[in-house]
């Protein structure tokens, strides 16, 4: 199946639907016939724009942010990093070279990637490793992290 097409049925999905994770939406295609893996379905949520939302009950689901219907110019890896981590961010914490970042739930692998696609400019990080609300941020020295850290910081509300 064509990646155009794949999306395109994601689309019409997350529209239609309220998808609460990356296993309900693979479960969702495998329905009709579309076996994708989860780095698949990272790669296609990231390209898509698509972000997690609550309900007034405080229940997550997936959201395609349209910036184009808002006037918006698409946004860069790093914008959409910075504005993700406002939206989400909830500490920072720096261990020797790491940091860890916390997040709001179901959106540590979406920062995640933002900051795979950021690191080939922004040096001071190698690498890391994210999860459902918590993502590993490694750097090659206490010196770069800080640098993250202070990064990072400036981008969350904490107290």
């Amino acid at each position: 199946m064509y990646k155009s097409r794949r999306q395109a049925i994601i689309k019409r999905m997350i529209n239609e639907n309220h998808i609460n994770n990356q296993t309900d939406l693979i479960d969702r295609l495998a329905k009709e016939n579309i076996k994708v893996t989860q780095a698949t379905i990272s790669r296609d949520i990231r390209e898509l724009n698509i972000v997690k939302n609550h309900d007034n009950k405080g229940n997550f689901y997936y959201q395609i942010m349209n910036d184009s219907a808002l006037g918006i110019k698409k946004r860069t890896d790093e914008e959409r990093l910075i504005h993700a981590l406002t939206d989400t961010g909830v500490s920072l914490t720096q261990v020797e070279f790491t940091n860890i970042l916390t997040v709001l739930p179901g959106n540590g692998q979406v920062i995640g990637v933002l900051l795979d696609s950021v690191h080939i400019s922004y040096t001071d990080i190698v690498g890391c490793i994210a999860g459902d609300d918590t993502i590993l941020i490694l750097s090659r020295d206490q010196e770069s992290a800080e640098k993250v850290n202070h990064f990072l910081k400036q981008y969350l509300y904490l107290n």
